[in-house]
């Protein structure tokens, strides 16, 4: 990548457990100078209260990126079909992909983890987190209100 060029970083993510830690990688992306686009592949259930709409996506997603603009990326009818789409075209420098498990089975019958790899495009998986003791999927209810993520311990 050229050092003065733009580094696209294209966010693949539901509402997880993992959606703090998702936030605190894009706020240090975003402060490296990464653009942002979003991607929010849909659920299997789509009146799943559990899961978040693009729109709410994006503005989480860009409060987490300093208010700076973040795309958001139409999934299509294949959310896998279409990150491939947009890897192979060089629309992304680097992805990160927090999405439940059930998701990472499209990567693979897409074989998008070989065409990614083969690409040379470094991908980011932040895993969902199995605790049942975390609040509503990940979002601490401070958080959800407006309140800054801490510092990483």
């Amino acid at each position: 990548m050229p050092d003065n060029g733009s580094r696209r970083l294209l966010v693949v993510a539901n509402r997880t457990e993992s959606t703090p830690q998702l936030m605190e990688e894009v706020k240090h992306r975003a402060r490296d100078g990464w653009q942002i686009a979003l991607l929010v592949p849909p659920e299997r259930h789509p009146d799943d209260a559990h899961d978040w709409s693009p729109e709410e996506a994006s503005r989480l997603v860009g409060r987490a990126a300093g208010d700076r603009p973040v795309t958001l990326v139409d999934c299509g009818e294949d959310a896998a079909a279409t990150i491939g789409a947009l890897a192979e075209r060089g629309e992304c420098d680097a992805i990160l992909l927090s999405t439940p498990r059930e998701h990472h089975a499209h990567w693979h019958r897409h074989s998008l983890p070989r065409r990614i790899q083969d690409l040379g495009i470094p991908v980011t998986v932040i895993p969902p987190d199995d605790s049942s003791a975390s609040e509503a999927h990940g979002f601490p209810n401070t958080w959800m209100v407006g309140s800054q993520v801490g510092p990483s311990s």
